[in-house]
């Protein structure tokens, strides 16, 4: 079958190889035949060597598919079930973070697409632990984008405390930030969603999604239009989703004293960062990486009862052989998210 594999360490290296179908050799394996896996920015990182892999290994980490062979030890799903899949494939279930829940912390931690073979080709093997029913009112190219969904619950329901009527800054408005601008409407806070004169086509898609303001940060200042909104004090929680440093930057200049920034997005490099004013401010910093079975479970819920939508995010698809225009089009932020679909 047909894959999208990082090859060898370092820039590129990805190539559409042919590799072997597998089959379930543990007792909790699962066989899906992949139907849409979504592209992450983590993929574009992994693709310029910024971020950990394993190579060579087949990328894809967001997906949907149905099951179509179990080890003798899977209990929980079916030959047919549509799902979708966390992206842990190990944890030790020993350790300190393990037995919290915090499982994305595993020191022993294997992720698809990252460590070992992932979802951009026809068939994949997961663990029954990591697999969710996809709703029957959700289809597979939505379904595709069930893990950003679930990372963006985890950061705004989880991690960050919103009460109703906070003003919260949300910078980037990437696919994550598009999420978690819908998450934070759910809490009833107030959201002002900042981007780039390039970013006029998600930004109006943001509007659309809830936002109460757009801000392109190229002609107008965030940080003056959150002071209009808070009677000069700023932000209660600002949530960077760009990964950029200007991104950053703002948030912390948009935010009030005592304010929540929330971390998300990730930047591929080090950067500097103002660590005086998050200490002469006092915020209390969050960063958000890692999800719990019990982030996912919240996450499907809310997208079955229609109150998450991930369908407005998908933007287009290309067949996994035509993987390079797909990356080309998720770099130039034409849209929002694009899906790579298996091929014979």
């Amino acid at each position: 079958m047909k894959a999208v594999v990082k090859a060898a360490k370092g820039v590129g290296h990805v190539e559409v190889r042919d590799v072997p179908e597998p089959s379930p050799q543990k007792p909790d394996d699962v066989k899906i035949e992949v139907k849409a896996a979504s592209i992450c920015g983590t993929d574009i990182h992994i693709y310029h060597d910024e971020y950990v892999n394993c190579p060579p290994v087949v990328l894809g980490h967001e997906m949907s598919g149905v099951v179509v062979e179990i080890g003798r030890g899977v209990t929980k799903f079916k030959v047919g079930d549509r799902v979708t899949s966390e992206t842990f494939k190990y944890t030790c279930g020993r350790c300190r973070f393990c037995q919290a829940g915090l499982i994305g912390l595993c020191p022993e931690r294997r992720s698809m697409g990252v460590h070992v073979d992932g979802a951009f080709t026809r068939f994949l093997i997961q663990r029954e632990e990591s697999l969710h029913k996809l709703p029957d009112n959700i289809d597979f190219n939505a379904g595709s984008l069930c893990e950003p969904l679930a990372a963006a619950v985890r950061a705004v329901h989880e991690r960050a405390r919103i009460s109703p009527g906070d003003v919260v800054l949300v910078s980037g408005p990437g696919p994550i930030g598009l999420l978690c601008l819908q998450a934070a409407k759910l809490l009833d806070a107030t959201v002002v969603l900042c981007g780039t004169t390039e970013d006029k086509q998600r930004l109006e898609l943001g509007k659309k999604l809830g936002a109460d303001v757009v801000v392109d940060v190229m002609d107008t200042n965030p940080a003056e239009v959150v002071a209009e909104l808070t009677n000069g004090f700023g932000a209660d929680v600002a949530i960077e989703c760009a990964g950029a440093k200007a991104s950053l930057d703002q948030c912390i200049r948009a935010a009030r004293k005592g304010a929540q920034l929330v971390l998300v997005g990730l930047f591929g490099h080090p950067v500097e960062v103002n660590v005086d004013q998050t200490v002469i401010k006092e915020f209390t910093v969050l960063p958000s990486f890692a999800y719990e079975h019990r982030t996912w479970r919240r996450m499907i819920q809310l997208l079955a009862a229609g109150k998450l939508n991930t369908a407005p995010l998908v933007s287009g698809s290309f067949p996994i052989t035509e993987w390079e225009q797909a990356f080309e089009a998720v770099k130039r932020k034409q849209g929002s998210k694009y899906l790579l679909l298996p091929v014979n």
